[in-house]
């Protein structure tokens, strides 16, 4: 791609992006983001606009990756969610994209993986939901399509007192996809046990055939029953060895180096099983080779890690400076495994 494309598809991205934008919200990105210096608030809203032209970032790349204090050549350092988008519609297939999309579908390709056992209401009747619900004292309902997770519940066994109109509601929700829930190592539990503290580890399929680990994430819940960013959760970034590198930051940029329920420090925390973490990801990359850049959700259960979900538009996780004292990105280790 030529300069002048690659500065015209920016400039095009940036335009959407002010027409669609909510202005509110935009001030906010921008006074979390000039807290971290002296520049007025309109310094801030024009450096973030020429961020999201020179470095392809959206206002929330440009928050939460503290471009504010970073200097032009460690800004250029940083991968982007449209860039990551990008990568995903050049390098993935669009006709398996549904494989991810449906979480049914994940569960029949990937079954073998999932360790753990899950029944579709839709395609099954009264009895055979009853009979489920009297095996698990736990259940997670799931929307099939359902994202960053939207359209979950956990309900306790004990809680239920009609099997037909629990039916009745999940098909009515959409919430048609019923698993049981994981207990999770007592590593990951000791973290935080309300939720299943998961790993997001965005890998990429080579031409040739290797497996690239692009990012290692640990994601925890704080106060909620799931892990996620923009619900409530934390996360921090691993080394090669699945260590945790610094303190864990939410979605409002607060650094947790202890969690505030459990008091056990996060940074330095090192993941349990994490050579089978490796091993794990390597096998499900492998597994559908037309979608090589997928972000995987993976668990770790007492016996063995096992995988949630995979995620086409992977997303971004990279070390947020002003918690981690880390002011490098990822992109160079994308570029090195994906040759753009």
């Amino acid at each position: 791609m030529s300069a002048v494309n690659r500065l015209y598809r920016r400039a095009r991205f940036f335009v959407k992006r002010v027409v669609s934008f909510d202005r509110e919200r935009v001030l906010q990105f921008a006074r979390q983001s000039g807290s971290l210096s002296r520049a007025p608030l309109w310094w801030v809203v024009l450096d973030m606009a020429w961020c999201a032209v020179r470095y392809e970032t959206t206002f929330e790349n440009y928050s939460e990756w503290d471009f504010r204090i970073l200097r032009a050549r460690e800004r250029k350092t940083y991968m982007t969610d449209p860039k990551s988008f990008h990568l995903s519609r050049k390098l993935n297939d669009n006709s398996q994209r549904a494989i991810f999309d449906d979480k049914l579908r994940f569960a029949e390709h990937f079954g073998d993986e999932l360790g753990r056992e899950w029944l579709d209401v839709s395609a099954t009747g009264v009895a055979d939901l009853e009979t489920f619900v009297q095996r698990h004292a736990r259940i997670i309902t799931k929307n099939p399509t359902g994202v960053g997770g939207n359209g979950i519940s956990i309900r306790d066994r004990e809680d239920i007192t009609d099997v037909a109109a629990l039916r009745t509601e999940l098909l009515a929700s959409g919430q048609t996809l019923v698993e049981e829930v994981l207990t999770q190592h007592p590593e990951m539990a000791r973290l935080y046990p309300r939720s299943v503290n998961s790993l997001r580890m965005v890998t990429y399929l080579d031409p040739v055939g290797t497996v690239h680990v692009l990012a290692g994430v640990l994601k925890i819940g704080n106060g909620g029953v799931i892990d996620n960013f923009s619900n409530g959760g934390m996360y921090t970034m691993l080394d090669e060895n699945g260590r945790a590198l610094h303190a864990a930051s939410d979605e409002e940029g607060h650094p947790f180096d202890v969690h505030p329920v459990t008091g056990e420090r996060i940074s330095g925390y090192q993941v349990p099983l994490y050579a089978e973490i490796l091993d794990l990801v390597d096998r499900l990359a492998r597994r559908v080779p037309a979608m090589p850049y997928i972000g995987w959700d993976i668990a770790i259960t007492p016996e063995r890690p096992v995988v949630i979900e995979g995620n086409h538009n992977t997303g971004v996780f990279q070390s947020k400076p002003s918690v981690s004292g880390i002011r490098r990105g990822l992109l160079p280790r994308y570029r090195a495994a994906m040759r753009f």
